[in-house]
């Protein structure tokens, strides 16, 4: 059976404050990433005009490709850093993180040489014209500084997810920030001040991400830090279980990297240069009015990543509920706020005359897009946190790839004009077949799963340990490990209650009981006191002393427990303990 002894609005003490903990400094970094992307374009824009801008989508394909590879294994290892801690397997973080790392330098390395080598063909891929015009030539020199900082881009992105999924959070964030900032600023001086043209954003770009990953590699200097590099031969196996997590999201920019180059080419045929650059400045909107779902997805992998190996399904639910509502309202504001200046936006971007109607009708046909498209990618995140895979796979290729693709296909040959619904028309048909899906192989709980709040002004340990017995009970528990639960959440929640609590009257300890498919006992408690961890109580040799005699308790945890394991995250203390 499941059971569940804490009122919902107790529940939110942990699950709000953990989003909240979360959301903002995602919030700045997804900011920090839009306005980054953004400055490139704005001062190429300015500096060369329509060809610049031409130049910025006609490059868009490429960044593509990296995202499958640089984003699919950050993600991957994030979220399978966070299931390891969440169960409390230090040692499997540390060894998904150093896999991960290994693999992300040989495959930027590869992708930097591939580039150089296959540079003309990629030029004529991308359809950047004649070998002698002056697109060929600027596409040519931004790619390769671009292949150049390759490496750089995937330790930039790995780095991120996994620091801020190790309770770094703020410095994650700082570093993100930081780099983009870096690009701004460079981007500035380089193509306007330097008068650089199109190698000067790129330049920026890859200056801004060597100054981030320098920010990341601070956390590993300190003391408390869990994650860390450790060289082992690669394990295929788990290579693969990564990749297939963190690539069923990011595999869906082949496709949009597929539609991209259709799109391209269909917007050359419409409206040539003109086109491209109204397009490009579409894009630049979408960066800003999706960030915030970018923050809501950052935010949500390490929750619902750590609640869902806690069976904790209702923390789940809510912070998702959290993340809808969020997203909806931000979005509203953003795309109602990007219509109404839309005109604005296109003259900041170097647009005029009449690129500048066109480009404006184009901003705010796609800003009816960004609700539908803020759900997908917000359930795509809670999706993905929780393994559920292929349902993410579909999304993406459903939204970036096949619905895209199909309606720039018939709306284009109703003229420019019409095109620019393509991307409303593709965001509501993929809900229309995801949503669906979603409902009909929806999982169900565990029924092998108790859950406690424990109130130190309200609630009694005695109950929580005869509820306890009795849910061992109901499950077969055999008499050791029932001997050994009863006794783990009784000294365990005695300790933290004398040695951490103020008794403020604001305090509680949450407790998640499971039984695992293969017998295994866990229990994982969190609380609100402040940073203490009952696994490093000493026992001396005096138990008429009370501190010694205290920590006896813990030490016949310790003794009597399979694996235990601590760690401040996000706010609360986390032990796991497996009997």
């Amino acid at each position: 059976m499941t059971t569940i002894v804490a009122t919902e609005e107790r529940v939110k003490t942990f699950t709000d404050k953990m989003f909240r903990r979360l959301f903002f400094p995602s919030l700045l970094s997804a900011l920090g990433l839009a306005l980054g992307d953004i400055a490139d374009a704005l001062f190429v824009g300015i500096r060369i005009g329509k060809a610049g801008l031409a130049t910025m989508s006609l490059v868009a394909p490429v960044y593509m490709v990296y995202n499958v590879l640089d984003v699919g294994i950050a993600l991957g290892a994030s979220i399978h850093y966070s299931r390891a801690m969440g169960k409390g397997n230090a040692k499997k973080g540390i060894t998904v993180f150093s896999q991960m790392l290994m693999l992300a330098v040989a495959v930027s390395i590869l992708i930097a040489a591939l580039g150089f080598v296959l540079m003309p063909v990629i030029l004529r891929g991308l359809g950047a014209g004649d070998p002698r015009g002056e697109l060929w030539h600027y596409t040519k020199d931004y790619l390769q500084i671009m292949f150049l900082g390759t490496p750089l881009t995937f330790l930039y992105f790995l780095l991120y997810y996994c620091v801020r999924c190790d309770d770094a959070e703020k410095l994650a964030s700082v570093g993100y920030l930081t780099g983009y900032l870096t690009d701004i600023a460079a981007s500035a001086l380089f193509v306007l001040g330097f008068k650089m043209d199109i190698r000067g954003a790129i330049l920026a770009t890859v200056l801004g991400k060597a100054v981030g990953v320098c920010i990341f590699l601070f956390h590993f200097t300190r003391k408390w830090a869990i994650l860390r590099f450790r060289f082992a031969k690669p394990d295929f196996k788990l290579i693969f279980s990564v990749l297939k997590t963190g690539m069923s999201s990011s595999v869906g920019y082949v496709g949009q990297f597929a539609a991209l180059l259709v799109v391209n080419n269909l917007l050359i045929r419409l409206g040539g240069e003109s086109a491209m650059a109204q397009f490009n400045v579409v894009q630049n909107v979408s960066y800003v009015v999706l960030a915030i779902y970018s923050a809501l997805g950052d935010t949500l992998q390490p929750l619902c990543s750590t609640f869902y190996t806690e069976h904790n399904r209702n923390a789940v639910r809510r912070v998702v509920g959290l993340a809808i509502r969020i997203g909806v309202i931000g979005g509203m504001v953003g795309a109602a706020l990007c219509g109404v200046f839309a005109p604005s936006i296109c003259r900041l971007f170097g647009l005029t005359g009449d690129s500048v109607t066109g480009g404006a009708w184009a901003v705010r046909i796609f800003c009816l897009s960004v609700i539908p498209a803020g759900l997908s990618l917000t359930w795509s995140a809670c999706f993905q946190s929780i393994g559920r895979e292929k349902l993410v796979f579909l999304i993406g290729q459903l939204r970036n790839f096949i619905c895209l693709l199909i309606f720039a296909l018939i709306l284009s040959s109703f003229g420019l004009k019409w095109f620019w619904f393509a991307f409303f028309c593709a965001e509501l048909c993929t809900i229309a077949f995801w949503a669906p899906v979603a409902r009909m192989n929806q999982r169900t709980a565990s029924d092998r799963v108790f859950s406690y709040l424990l109130d130190t002004n309200s609630s009694d340990i005695a109950e929580l340990l005869d509820l306890s017995e009795a849910f061992c009970e109901e499950n077969d528990a055999n008499p050791k490990q029932m001997y050994c639960v009863t006794m783990c959440v009784e000294e365990v929640c005695q300790a933290i209650i004398e040695n951490a609590f103020r008794q403020d009257g604001d305090e509680y300890i949450q407790l998640t009981l499971c039984f695992e498919k293969d017998g295994t006992v866990i229990l994982h408690l969190r609380d609100n006191a402040v940073s203490f961890n009952p696994f490093d109580m000493k026992t001396g040799r005096d138990y008429e002393d009370e501190e010694n005699l205290a920590s006896l308790g813990i030490q016949m945890v310790k003794s009597k427990a399979k694996r235990f394991f601590y760690r401040r995250y996000a706010g609360f203390n986390t032990l796991t303990v497996e009997v």
